[in-house]
């Protein structure tokens, strides 16, 4: 056996290459540019949550110390630190003999706050009237 074959092409013909095809590199630039905006677009939204991330913990030690600021102030303005500071303006604390305890028949009576829809219906057709007439306004001395 001899390993001689005979080939049905003759040898100085050249085989036919694969023709380039612009659509297949065209086709795969387009996959990659898509990858890379994708890739691009996830690093901005990483980048932005970052940001928001920073302002929101600015925003909670912000708010943090205005209420640990505003305590402080509640505790300095006790009324023994500003008992002094009042008698010194002249300010005195209300005498219970000058309180008056009005009567019942005084006071308005509870059936009146039941009507809730009368004084909505007032208010409605005072804005309507003011609408249609304003208010006069002052004018100044150089007239039209």
């Amino acid at each position: 056996m001899n390993g001689y074959r005979a080939r049905t092409t003759p040898s100085w013909r050249v085989t036919d290459a694969r023709p380039f095809r612009p659509q297949l590199a065209l086709a795969a630039l387009a996959v990659v540019g898509v990858l890379l905006m994708e890739v691009w677009q996830c690093s901005s939204v990483a980048s932005l949550s970052e940001q928001v991330g920073r302002a929101t913990h600015g925003l909670q030690t912000g708010n943090a110390m205005l209420e640990w600021r505003r305590a402080q102030l509640d505790r300095a303005s006790s009324r023994t630190s500003l008992g002094p500071m009042a008698s010194a303006i002249g300010l005195r604390p209300a005498d219970p003999q000058s309180m008056v305890l009005l009567p019942a028949e005084y006071l308005e009576p509870a059936e009146a706050h039941a009507s809730a829809s009368e004084p909505a219906m007032v208010a409605f057709a005072g804005r309507v009237v003011q609408s249609l007439v304003p208010d006069a306004s002052a004018r100044g001395r150089r007239v039209n």
